[in-house]
């Protein structure tokens, strides 16, 4: 698990910064408040709240059962070891998806060689973890064994019959049950996100139909290489509440190569498309690094499912498509998967459970500089505490990897017609709270050694696999110039660095994605300040707001992003000293813009209220 955090490391925060000047005001003679060696003194103290409440003795958060696993669980009758139950579905000796019945010549119905053997149920609580069984064991098909009742322990069945034998009930008590787990090449080929799992292979079928059984399934966005769906719950459950209320992304994964067919010009396109397995693992071993950093989203499980998507995913794919074509908007860029020609029946998929985290900012209106100046600085403190937790570097910080959560209606309301109960604070003029999602191609420190000379264990992607990401066209989308910024910043130094003229220079730098480079997240925090800079009238806080209180500070808090806006920008931040969004967290302390607490977190947030004002009308009168 994650280290906890410790903020505020001098040698992380002021290599570069004690020769900072702001290009936009001059600082003032007499001392401040907040000098910068004693900002970093006082930081160098604070340690960074986790999301889990810890005993002193144990740092490690709780362990969640899997959700698939819980429904299981509480739905097993009592006599379940005594049942023989087979799914429609089940995931053969070879990986691949087999029908339960299949019709002879003459029609009528012939049983497979595995449906005269029982399905074990997808999730098991006795069911080995990865590490105990790795996917490469025993070639030889396995023979499900029977499902031990809590109340009634049963006899290991023997490879031959698979029936219980009758025995004394000490007898019993005293056999270990075992389920072996199947090996082939595709367990092999996802080996890498197994390890990682609780979960044998799955029919993406029946684990589909389980879920669906107790929520709604619903598509919300689409990811790098992947959907995302939300579950929601259709009623009320004895095992299950809101907080079993998931955000899953479902990733295609690339076939083996030992399994790769001829494939039409649509099949291949579709298999570019598709997430290499070791890829997706990275990504998960990310997550898990940084779910207990405040502003990170909080993992929950990953699974390996295999064959076409459930009937829920697809007409929730299907309802997706269709809101967009609605609204004008992008259709997706995946197949449809209620189409048989659009996955294999031994298709391979990654599916990572997440809490869920609100409303992306592709989706929300900011109209006003209280939500703008809470949703910049909540993301500035993600990333600063990501850098001094794992030394992160989420390299795809865009819109849609922001979300939101807590809003109201007044959140949406003109400066105008809201002001915070309380202007006088210096965050959480609104109470939302804000979180970083998607890490695909995100580069983080997993807290251990690797080599006897102590190299560090680092998940990244290598961006120079694909240069495609740094070719999309700026005139379309701001976002795409972003990439390239990026790239500059990490091998020169200088997001406006003209690497086709100084590709000689970054060669010999020896700098690569795999390496820290966290200026890379002020080029993002760039973007982040420019998109929601163009929601609002700007500049114009205070211009509307009656209560003068308020007014004056709707516009300090606006001259503020002003000067971050410029310090940020890709031709100033060579020159302002800043390297990281650390070095940003420090200079806000050190102006005043936020304060101590904002940055360490209060043990308990006041509630906010917040006023909605109706524009009054004056009539003349006669």
């Amino acid at each position: 698990m994650p280290r906890k955090a410790v903020y505020g490391k001098p040698s992380h925060l002021y290599s570069s910064f004690s020769s900072f000047q702001s290009p936009i005001k001059q600082r003032k003679n007499e001392p401040s408040s907040f000098e910068v060696i004693e900002v970093a003194e006082e930081l160098s103290r604070l340690t960074v709240q986790t999301k889990f409440s810890t005993n002193d003795e144990d740092e490690n958060p709780p362990v969640r059962q899997a959700l698939c696993e819980r429904i299981v669980n509480t739905e097993r009758p009592i006599k379940l070891a005594r049942q023989r139950t087979i799914s429609s579905e089940s995931v053969t000796s070879t990986g691949s998806i087999s029908p339960r019945e299949r019709k002879t010549k003459n029609g009528k119905p012939k049983k497979s060689q595995s449906e005269k053997r029982p399905k074990k149920p997808i999730c098991d609580e006795t069911q080995p973890t990865p590490s105990a069984m790795p996917a490469d064991s025993a070639a030889e098909e396995p023979q499900p064994a029977a499902i031990p009742s809590p109340s009634e322990p049963t006899k290991p069945t023997e490879t031959t019959d698979p029936t219980p034998t009758e025995s004394t009930e000490a007898d019993l008590a005293a056999l270990e049950i075992t389920k072996p787990r199947i090996s082939n090449v595709f367990t092999k080929h996802a080996s890498s996100l197994l390890s990682l799992s609780s979960q044998d292979l799955t029919s993406f079928s029946s684990w589909s139909d389980q879920l669906s059984s107790h929520f709604a399934v619903t598509k919300i966005a689409e990811a790098s290489f992947g959907e995302v769906y939300r579950l929601s719950l259709l009623k009320a459950h004895s095992a299950l509440s809101k907080t079993d209320e998931s955000v899953l992304k479902i990733i295609a994964l690339k076939p083996p190569p030992s399994a790769k067919r001829k494939l039409s010009k649509a099949a291949k396109k579709r298999t570019e498309m598709m997430s290499d397995p070791v890829d997706v693992a990275a990504e998960v071993r990310l997550m898990q690094r940084m779910t207990c950093t405040p502003g990170f989203t909080n993992f929950r499980e990953i699974c390996v499912l295999q064959g076409r998507p459930g009937d829920a995913f697809a007409t929730a794919w299907s309802s997706w498509n269709d809101s967009q074509k609605t609204k004008g908007k992008e259709i997706s860029v995946f197949p449809d998967p209620s189409k048989k020609a659009s996955y294999s029946e031994d298709q391979l998929w990654a599916v990572i459970e997440m809490q869920d985290a609100g409303t992306d900012l592709e989706n929300t209106k900011v109209a006003n500089v209280w939500l703008a100046w809470d949703i910049f600085w909540g993301v500035v403190l993600a990333l600063g505490k990501g850098e001094e937790a794992a030394r992160f570097e989420h390299r795809d910080l865009h819109m849609g990897n922001i979300c939101v959560s807590g809003l109201n209606n007044a959140a949406h309301c003109r400066e105008a017609d809201y002001v915070p109960a309380s202007s006088n604070r210096k965050l959480d003029f609104t109470g939302i709270e804000t979180t970083l999602i998607d890490y695909t191609i995100s580069r983080a420190e997993m807290g251990v050694s690797v080599s006897a000379e102590g190299e560090e264990d680092v998940a990244y992607l290598d961006l120079e696999r694909d240069l495609a990401l740094f070719e999309g066209d700026a005139e379309e989308e701001y976002q795409y110039e972003i990439y390239r910024y990026m790239r500059s910043a990490m091998y020169l130094g200088e997001p406006l660095g003209d690497l086709w003229e100084r590709w000689d220079e970054a060669e010999e730098s020896g700098r690569t994605w795999k390496g820290y480079h966290p200026q890379t997240n002020l080029v993002w925090l760039h973007f982040v300040l420019h998109k929601l800079a163009e929601q609002i009238e700007w500049p114009s806080s205070g211009n509307h707001i009656q209560d003068s209180q308020a007014a004056q500070r709707a516009e300090e808090l606006e001259a503020a992003l002003l000067k971050v806006n410029q310090l940020l920008d890709p031709e100033e931040m060579p020159q302002t000293g800043l390297r990281s969004a650390s070095d940003l967290v420090v200079l806000a302390l050190d102006e005043g813009w936020l304060d101590k607490e904002d940055v360490q977190g209060r043990e308990t947030a006041p509630a906010t209220k917040t006023t909605k004002r109706k524009a009054k009308t004056t009539r003349s009168q006669r």
